[in-house]
């Protein structure tokens, strides 16, 4: 054994220190960084990949419905962050304590409506948000995080000087809306969204204000613009009556709470909230793992190629068995693979801190998901079965080739007839728990796979434990395999270059030793 491990840590800090693996171990952090840097060289991040913060003019012909549109984006903060508040005060407070000594409090966060207009007024009664949170703070849990306020969505800023506020609208501001041209916004040079002219007639003739903006699929702002038009226009209609003005508020604020119920929620359903970010950090921590997988075997294979066409194999098993070396060729592998996810997982979660807040949700997902050592060892458990099983299959085809081009023509097949089993768990990540997802867990060479990411979601024991001997057995029988040809071929000048020749050796051949 002690042969074994000096071949795998002779192996890893060769491979580790070459200038391919460096790249590889590289392109990921890189790839993260030009995401997250290269939109902010013309416009901040959020608008530039299409995020929800809006900047919009508005030429308002009757005179009075800017400072209307002026209190609905205050508004709109409010309410964005009454809504914030209130989830963060059900995850971190303990609800008998507030009840009892906040019941204000407790039920507009805990059983009002963060969205009704009444629930809104009444925290701004309190004071805003800020103070909210304030009166909130002395009976949060221990180590609760931060609160983080959502910041405002929409920003009216002036319409440029020469766009025409009584002439042809459509080209003048055409390179404004296509972001040809900046404008200048509170915090910066930003991208005119939408511009929303209104018609002197709008209050009273009923003409139709106009909405323009390079990209009409997005209804988020337009929508926005649109209610607060409504609600004055309401607003107006019913004091033109003779409605008293607190009968109106009352009118226009009246909401009630509509409660929602997922009568399955284990069931998959439609791919929405928390399921949807399950569903995503499942299938970006196992492409993390099988790259890591792919990468590795083919670059152990590759080397191992090579030192046969140098002649160096002859010279290793002068000194050590076939077995021996094909032993610590793997496990060469398996360290390989396991300081890439490191590396890789430490860039990510570096990269989404600093780069890319908006993901933030996912990688807490998922964090919150892999919470106990148990989980995290059986992951890396089937992980390390994942390589070592086709590790075996890429190394007994390596040893199959006399020549790089040899290796080439072997290994591509081998990669393909491989795909499915790489891809299958891609399917199961949408349904962790059904029955084509156990049955993977019992199926040799893919219940490994199937399980780093049925891993993240809590499988039920049985399906863990069958799936651990079912790996192992597989690993077992493969490796008994491997080492045949192993054996065979590395000594073997005239050794098979074509695939069909190598796994017509692999499973029918036996009398080579």
């Amino acid at each position: 054994m002690r042969q074994v491990w000096l071949i795998a840590a002779h192996g890893f800090v060769q491979h580790a220190t070459s200038r391919a693996f460096l790249i590889g171990l590289l392109l990921l952090p890189l790839y993260m960084i030009l995401g997250g840097v290269l939109p902010t060289l013309s416009q901040s991040q959020l608008v530039a990949l299409g995020g929800p913060i809006r900047h919009f003019a508005v030429v308002d012909h009757t005179g009075s419905m800017i400072p209307v549109i002026d209190a609905a984006l205050d508004r709109d903060v409010v309410e964005s962050g009454v809504i914030a508040l209130a989830a963060y005060a059900s995850k971190n407070v303990p609800e008998p304590l507030l009840r009892q000594e906040q019941p204000e409090l407790a039920g507009l966060l805990l059983d009002g409506d963060p969205q009704s207009p009444s629930t809104v007024a009444a925290i701004e009664g309190l004071g805003g948000v800020g103070n909210a949170f304030i009166a909130l703070r002395p009976y949060l849990n221990p180590k609760s995080p931060p609160f983080e306020a959502p910041t405002r969505r929409f920003f009216r800023i002036d319409l440029p000087e020469d766009i025409p506020a009584d002439g042809d609208i459509v080209e003048a501001s055409r390179p404004y809306l296509t972001s040809e041209k900046l404008v200048p916004g509170p915090y910066g040079a930003v991208h005119l969204w939408a511009i929303l002219v209104i018609p002197k007639g709008f209050i009273d003739q009923g003409e139709a204000a106009k909405y323009y903006s390079d990209d009409l699929l997005r209804l988020g702002l337009r929508e926005f613009l649109r209610e607060a038009l409504d609600t004055e226009l309401k607003r107006r209609r019913a004091l033109s009556l003779s409605v008293p003005q607190v009968e109106v508020d009352k009118i226009i604020g009246a909401s009630r709470r509509i409660q929602a119920i997922d009568p399955d929620p284990d069931r998959l359903g439609a791919l929405t909230g928390v399921r949807q970010f399950t569903i995503i950090g499942a299938v970006i921590v196992y492409l993390m793992l099988f790259m890591a997988v792919f990468m590795t075997a083919n670059m152990v294979v590759m080397a191992l190629v090579e030192e046969k066409s140098n002649r160096v194999a002859e010279l290793l098993l002068s000194c050590v068995r076939a077995e021996t070396l094909m032993a610590g060729k793997l496990f060469t592998g398996l360290l390989l693979a396991i300081f890439l996810v490191g590396v890789w997982i430490a860039s990510a979660l570096v990269s989404v801190d600093l780069l890319f807040p908006v993901a933030k949700t996912i990688v807490q997902n998922l964090l919150d998901t892999i919470s106990s050592g148990p989980q995290v060892l059986q992951l890396f458990t089937f992980f390390a079965l994942s390589y070592l099983t086709i590790g075996a299959f890429f190394l007994a085809a390596g040893s199959a080739a006399t020549s790089i081009t040899d290796a080439q023509a072997i290994v591509a097949p081998a990669t393909m007839v491989t795909m499915p089993v790489f891809m299958l768990p891609i399917a199961i990540a949408y349904a962790p728990d059904s029955i084509l997802a156990r049955f993977s867990s019992y199926l040799p060479v893919f219940a490994p796979f199937t399980m780093m990411v049925r891993s993240l979601n809590s499988p039920e024991g049985i399906d863990v434990l069958g799936a651990l001997v079912v790996s192992v057995l597989t690993l077992w029988w493969m490796i008994r395999l491997v080492a045949r040809v192993f054996r065979a071929n590395l000594l073997r000048p005239d050794s098979t270059t074509s695939f069909l020749a190598f796994m017509r050796d692999l499973f029918i051949t036996r009398g080579r030793a």
